[in-house]
């Protein structure tokens, strides 16, 4: 099981459809793919007590999302010249152990020029302490915005073609193979 981690919790965000056009290829490929939307995170999960007791949902979220998964795919914008907040507030709520020895891939998104090659470096970073096993392969896909058409689909033909070729790379991962 492959999930698509929609990084941010801003709604109906540029993020969401690029994750849903990587989701889409995943599924193209022969995966089992799920989507977790940081947007719809319960809102008990953004008090201090999340460190000590976890809610139900949040348990049942992770449960699904995060422990059923084999393998993780950020697809993370640029803030601030990183990666959103949000994320990190979700990893450090959540049980280490749990990401152990999973793979994980990163998609970078800015309206910028470097398609948050920082974000993913320091992203990347996090997920190695936790001893995930990080795909040098990261798409970086600059002028985010500027690359949908009037309908909101993306149209950036490059970019189509790198989240493909991403797709076909996650696909064959180790433990990935349909």
């Amino acid at each position: 099981m492959i999930t698509v981690i929609i990084s941010t919790n801003r709604r109906e965000s540029t993020t969401a459809r690029v994750a849903g056009v990587f989701a889409d290829l995943l599924r193209k490929e022969g995966q089992a793919v799920q989507v977790l939307d940081l947007a719809k995170l319960p809102s008990e999960f953004f008090k201090p007590s999340m460190y000590d007791e976890r809610t139900d949902e949040f348990k049942e979220l992770f449960s699904q999302y995060i422990e059923s998964a084999d393998h993780l795919a950020f697809v993370i914008p640029e803030y601030n010249g990183s990666y959103p907040g949000v994320l990190k507030l979700f990893i450090d709520a959540s049980p280490a152990k749990s990401f152990w020895n999973k793979h994980a891939s990163m998609i970078g998104l800015s309206d910028g020029h470097a398609g948050n090659l920082r974000g993913q470096e320091h992203l990347t970073g996090v997920l190695q302490y936790l001893k995930m096993h990080v795909h040098f392969h990261k798409p970086k896909l600059s002028n985010i915005s500027r690359s949908f058409d009037s309908e909101g689909q993306l149209s950036n033909e490059h970019y189509l073609s790198q989240l493909q070729e991403h797709a076909r790379i996650v696909s064959n991962y180790p433990g990935n193979k349909s």
